[in-house]
């Protein structure tokens, strides 16, 4: 499978793909429901850009149906009559081709704020998530659960909170991505530091765990990735020799201190 530059192979993206897949193939709606910086959205471009029927590059994928998304974003303000109409364009491309040829997937993407319009437009779904009917892929993205009237019909998928191994890949994976792309070695920012950031990360997390709901989340994954690119950012960018540990400093307060202007410090 091939995978864009500066991929983390993670344990959550290789869950997400291969129940992706299997669900696809076989016609069973998905939800995908996890934290933000889960993979979710990771996971739906990559198996789609690999499935290209016979035009796949790997063996198995060309004997899999060339993958084509109808794709919509979900809102409080969505209505019943924008979920038809992707419907209705998902059934419209199985007429481009044979359908043993074409298989069309619904991306549904947030699908959790459309549970907060006042026009209770996933009731729509109903009828048309059921496997006996069910011409197409579906995958609903969400970063919270559905009630369980949706959840019924479809298979859900939560993937595990990520744990130390999970983070350290990721940070090593974005600083040699961003390497790569500078043609510019880091020498300081080594493996050593990395794992001792991502155990870091790991423990604020863990501590968290027993912290009220409007709290427990407040650092999420995205804080971790955004500081690894800060870090390796400021290397890049300074000419001089510099301190390692007062740019990590600084971007440990600008990332996880709610400094709005790290410029200052």
């Amino acid at each position: 499978m091939e995978l864009p530059e500066g991929t983390a192979w993670n344990r959550a993206l290789r869950n997400n793909i291969f129940v992706f897949l299997a669900c696809i193939i076989n016609r069973i709606a998905l939800f995908m429901c996890n934290k933000p910086g889960g993979s979710k959205s990771s996971a739906v471009p990559i198996l789609i850009n690999n499935l290209k029927g016979k035009m796949s590059k790997d063996s198995y994928f060309q004997t899999v149906p060339e993958l084509v998304t109808a794709s919509f974003q979900g809102s409080q303000s969505c209505t019943s009559e924008g979920i038809i109409k992707v419907f209705e364009r998902a059934d419209n491309y199985t007429l481009v081709k044979h359908c043993s040829e074409l298989l069309p997937v619904i991306v549904f993407d947030e699908i959790g704020l459309v549970e907060l319009s006042p026009y209770k437009p996933l009731k729509v779904l109903h009828a048309d998530l059921e496997v006996e009917t069910n011409n197409y892929g579906f995958v609903g993205i969400s970063n919270w659960r559905l009630d369980a009237s949706k959840m019924n019909r479809a298979l859900y998928l939560s993937t595990p909170d990520l744990d130390v191994q999970d983070l350290q890949l990721i940070g090593k994976t974005i600083v040699e991505s961003m390497e790569q792309q500078a043609k510019k070695p880091l020498i300081d920012f080594n493996s050593i530091i990395i794992n001792g950031i991502a155990q870091a990360y790991y423990d604020l997390y863990d501590n968290l765990s027993d912290a009220p709901p409007d709290q427990k989340n407040y650092f999420g994954l995205r804080d971790y990735y955004s500081l690894i690119k800060s870090i390796v950012r400021n290397l890049m960018e300074t000419k001089e020799k510099v301190d390692i540990y007062e740019i990590i400093r600084r971007q440990l307060k600008v990332n996880f201190d709610g400094i709005l202007d790290g410029s200052s410090l």
